[in-house]
């Protein structure tokens, strides 16, 4: 499996495209860079163009809590009372405030090599990567780092997001750049398979057949037998490694339940389907019946070389990429250097000009409008968004325009639980079947949706045990179209908070740890959620046509690239497209 749980979805009309502004941050993040100017202010005194970005500590990826907070109680637990995460500024189209366009189309004030219009990860990189370039990166949200977000409370980071990646192969790309960002000095690895809960009990050992009927154990025998071999001799590289990947395209075709069915070649016990599928909602916001095989495989199998665990989940590295970007900006002697990262800025329009450029219109915090002439834009947002972003974009390329409308999106809920005692179990992620009975259908998912499992929110002990804090983060995701919906209606946060205030006793009880050690409950939305990696996307080429580059300016860098929620394939994109812009800078 990959890094985990992205963001942005699908469908619904109009709602399709809703923004997602992110939360505020609540405060300076440890380690930013020194001098940095606020982004509103640049230009004011000096004459430079402002760039109508947020100040850029307020950015950070990674944001500290208050001392104290505002709560509601909810069923006797202190929620905090709103969601953080997308924040959407009502209902709304994203992609074209009107008045940006109202005089006709905006004059560019800035000439730059590199624009990169997102700052989640996917944007991070890019710009990381092409820092020698003075790239100037634009997120919408008022925090970068997308759903790779953190907060820290108490000295404990923790993720609002994702949460880790699968352990790099020695001297590959990924391995270099963990290392360059410090994250193997930071990292805690989990190997092993993941605890399972079956009636309040933690099963360590559930697919040796600790806590389950005998019967079951010839199927969980064959079943860690596949999966042991598609991990080490038929494993599914995603990206396409190129060169004879024929197979992968077939296999993209199966759905995960039928390749699962074919190679065991037996009936899957009810049980483990449900294992299975609990894996398949936290992972993918989609049933093994939903997903491709190839996509299936491509995480189940890398879960056999174990997960690296930073403190604050992806946060970390975010946060490094961010740290390094804004650090451009400091104690600089150029005034009118364009401002690296702009946040709570939303990109509305990018249309082709003359002589080899591209114009990057963008809508700033204060209500202004900004145009920027560049020599390439990294579209490192969302398809859904590109799709509105990228001016007569169905003019321009049908195809891809074409692509990027069979992708489909899912929403997802993300629970941070703060306690003030540690929890004495030593686990990373434990899943919930509950009564065994787990939803196999999306009507049941709708019927019956609740959390999937429970990360150890402190896993990396960043933060010492006898600080007596500790975080707990819970994993619901929406694994049925109407999600979207939940989210965003009014009342939608008093049913969730109800239904995670019986849930979160539960799970506390099964961890032996008191209802009163909690100080608050943080609820983060993901309005749209993961792209749901459906089977032939990859193998009739969509994901291929989505990610082409236009006329070598126009590049496509995203998790949806592949319709795969990874961070892996985010960075890896991020790598192979960023080396043929700084070819043709």
């Amino acid at each position: 499996m990959r890094s985990r749980r992205e963001i942005v979805g699908s469908g619904l009309g109009i709602f399709a495209a809703l923004a997602f502004r992110g939360g505020g941050a609540f405060g300076n993040t440890p380690g930013a860079a020194k001098g940095i100017a606020a982004g509103g202010g640049r230009g004011v005194d000096s004459g430079c163009p402002p760039s109508g970005g947020l100040p850029i500590e307020t950015t950070s990826p990674q944001a500290v809590l208050p001392s104290s907070a505002p709560t509601t109680m909810v069923r006797g637990l202190p929620f905090m009372p709103w969601y953080t995460g997308d924040n959407f500024p009502g209902l709304d189209h994203p992609a074209v405030p009107p008045d940006c366009f109202e005089e006709g189309i905006p004059t560019p004030t800035e000439d730059v090599d590199v624009v990169v219009v997102g700052g989640g990860i996917s944007g991070l990189a890019s710009a990381y990567l092409l820092r020698d370039h003075n790239p100037v990166l634009i997120e919408m949200a008022d925090r970068c780092g997308g759903a790779a977000r953190g907060e820290m409370w108490n000295g404990i980071p923790y993720s609002l997001g994702n949460a880790y990646v699968i352990t790099p192969d020695e001297g590959t790309f990924l391995d270099q750049i963990y290392s360059e960002l410090g994250m193997d000095e930071a990292v805690r690895v989990d190997a092993g398979d993941a605890p399972i809960e079956l009636n309040g009990i933690i099963l360590d050992g559930f697919f040796d057949g600790e806590g389950i009927d005998p019967e079951l154990l010839p199927a969980l025998e064959k079943y860690r037998e596949v999966v042991t071999y598609m991990a080490n001799e038929l494993y599914p590289e995603i990206p396409l490694p190129g060169g004879d990947d024929q197979w992968i395209r077939d296999l993209d075709q199966l759905t995960l339940k039928q390749d699962i069915e074919q190679r065991m070649d037996m009936e899957v016990p009810d049980l483990l389907a449900g294992a299975i599928q609990a894996y398949c909602y936290s992972s993918f916001a989609a049933g093994w019946d939903e997903i491709s095989a190839a996509s299936g495989w491509n995480f189940l199998a890398a879960e056999e070389f174990g997960r690296w665990v930073t403190p604050g989940g992806n946060s970390f590295m975010a946060q490094r990429m961010w740290e390094t970007l804004a650090a451009l900006d400091a104690d600089v002697d150029e005034p009118c250097r364009p401002y690296h990262v702009r946040g709570g800025c939303r990109v509305v329009d990018v249309r082709p000009l003359p002589f080899g450029r591209e114009q990057v219109t963008y809508h700033d915090s204060y209500g202004n409008c900004h145009a920027i002439r560049a020599k390439h834009v990294v579209m490192a947002c969302p398809k859904f968004l590109c799709k509105h972003i990228l001016h007569h974009l169905s003019d321009r390329d049908f195809e891809k325009y074409e692509a990027i409308s069979r992708l489909e999106y899912r929403a997802y809920l993300v629970a941070n639980v703060l306690l003030d005692q540690p929890v004495k179990r030593d686990f990373y992620d434990i899943f919930l079947l509950g009564d065994g009975r787990f939803p196999m259908s999306e009507v049941e998912a709708q019927q019956r949706s609740a959390v999937c499992d429970v990360l150890a929110g402190n896993y990396t002990r960043a933060s010492a045990p006898e600080s007596g804090s500790d975080v707990l983060t819970l994993y619901w995701p929406l694994p049925f179209d109407f999600g979207r919906w939940t989210l965003l209606i009014g009342t939608g946060w008093q049913g969730y908070a109800e239904s995670l205030s019986g849930q979160i006793r539960k799970m506390l009880k099964m961890l032996d740890v008191p209802t009163s050690a909690v100080k608050q409950v943080r609820m983060t939305r993901w309005g749209h959620a993961m792209p749901i990696s459906s089977p032939g996307l990859i193998g009739d080429g969509y994901c291929e046509q989505m990610q082409h580059p236009m006329d070598q300016r126009v590049w496509f860098v995203q998790q949806d690239n592949w319709a795969l929620p990874a961070v892996e394939n985010c960075l890896l994109d991020a790598k192979t497209y960023t080396d043929q812009i700084a070819a043709l800078l």
